[in-house]
């Protein structure tokens, strides 16, 4: 994982649907810089919205992104290239 994710730094904005729920996350070398409430869209690379539980669920590995995406429980705004990158973690996490 820490080859596919070498020099991919990424603001990702988390925001739950149903309660209103929004953080801004920061990873760095593939690590967690920074979460912090609220959502700065004009930093964010990546956008995930869903309800609180899929998001939790997801975030703790209870949950297959891709699955929960392709049933249109999870949505993912990002461009092509952070898209294919998703694609891939969720590959190597959850093949």
């Amino acid at each position: 994982m820490t080859t596919l994710l070498r020099g991919w730094d990424r603001v990702t904005v988390v925001e739950a649907e149903d309660t209103g729920a929004q953080f801004t996350i920061d990873f760095r070398d593939c690590q967690i810089v920074s979460v912090t409430p609220g959502k700065y869209l004009e930093k964010a690379n990546i956008y995930l919205k869903a309800s609180e539980r899929i998001l939790a669920d997801v975030f703790v590995g209870a949950l297959n992104p891709a699955s929960e995406f392709l049933d249109g429980r999870l949505r993912v705004d990002a461009n092509s290239k952070d898209q294919v990158k998703l694609d891939a973690i969720t590959l190597v996490l959850w093949d």
